[in-house]
């Protein structure tokens, strides 16, 4: 297999992949077996993990400056001492850094992983909304870092420009553009050179037909979307864990047992403490993974759970119906 130094040597791309999800990072196993990325760096974020040394950050940055430059700053200590132009994957370019990706010279391809619902909303390939950011303290906080302004090729002049650059999600237009890999054939449907990926379910479960796996809706976007202490917040939640209350009840009639699988965005951040009460319900969606010795980071709809439960709008529906069909999916809207 070529290694980093022999893509430098026949100045071929060095391959960097960002990944915070099940999908993005069972998407970037399967570009990795089939040799369409070779010896990258991974950059994790949302707690995910690689099987080999990998890079780990909060998220990618969204629209903050300081936690943009911390990724940044961590890709750049991974990269070997070498001028190969850089190639990399990643859900999206929405946020700050697509665009500083887009200004850093030594990026010299972008290419996009399907990242649930939103690679299948064609008006993101358009100028999204956008967010403004205090340019002088960005390049303040970029020169602050020493080497990376120079190892990504990113220039004061460019970077006091960040605001200029459009936020578009999927940028087809950009001359950095590399093409786009899906699962889904709704995915990245306004974008041409989109490869789609095969992914196989994974081995059997042991004890077939007792584990029924519960998607949690994603609890911190509904508390930030309804206020943290309001009525209606409270409310959800009140009215979440009395329907999980019923499942347990319904699944233990089937001499079966709940799974639980918090959103990535609830696994990284939410307390322990406060989701140990979703616990009481079913087993973790780790525990169970470590008991089974199955890869815990891949798309959970391709193990053959008895069956998915899936609460409130959620891409797993879409995963459940691709991998498994339809009859093995329960859809609940609360709320």
């Amino acid at each position: 297999m070529m290694t980093r130094w022999h893509l430098a040597a026949h100045g071929i791309f060095m391959d960097i992949l960002y990944l915070h999800s099940p999908i993005t990072y069972s998407i970037a196993r399967q570009l990795e077996r089939d040799g369409q990325v070779v010896a990258p760096v991974v950059v994790c974020g949302r707690g995910m993990k690689w099987h080999a040394p990998f890079v780990r950050v909060t998220d990618d940055g969204i629209w903050d400056p300081a936690r943009t430059v911390e990724f940044l700053a961590r890709l750049v200590t991974a990269l070997p001492e070498t001028t190969t132009p850089l190639r990399i994957f990643l859900p999206h370019t929405g946020f700050l850094l697509g665009k500083l990706l887009k200004l850093a010279t030594a990026v010299q391809t972008v290419c996009y992983l399907e990242e649930g619902n939103t690679s299948c909303n064609p008006d993101l390939a358009r100028p999204a909304q956008d967010t403004a950011v205090d340019a002088a303290m960005l390049l303040q906080l970029l020169q602050a870092q020493p080497l990376l302004m120079q190892r990504l090729g990113l220039t004061p002049q460019a970077v006091l420009q960040v605001n200029s650059v459009p936020a578009i999600w999927f940028d087809a237009a950009s001359p950095k553009y590399g093409g786009a890999y899906r699962v889904c054939p709704a995915a990245f449907a306004a974008l041409p050179a989109v490869h789609t990926v095969s992914l196989a379910p994974q081995e059997k479960l042991r004890e077939q037909g007792r584990h029924w796996l519960c998607f949690l809706p994603n609890i911190i976007n509904m508390v930030a979307r309804c206020g943290q202490h309001s009525e209606e917040s409270q409310k959800n939640l009140h009215g979440l864990m009395s329907s999980l209350r019923t499942m347990h009840a319904l699944v233990a009639s089937h001499h079966a047992r709940l799974v639980m699988k918090f959103h990535p965005v609830d696994e990284a951040n939410l307390s322990p403490q406060f989701k140990e009460q979703f616990y009481g319900f079913g087993l973790s969606y780790a525990s169970f993974a470590a008991q089974q010795a199955i890869d815990a980071q891949l798309e959970p709809a391709l193990f053959d759970f008895s069956r998915f439960i899936v609460i409130n709008e959620s891409a797993a529906s879409r995963y459940v119906e691709l991998f498994q069909g339809l009859d093995y999916l329960v859809s609940l809207n609360l709320f």
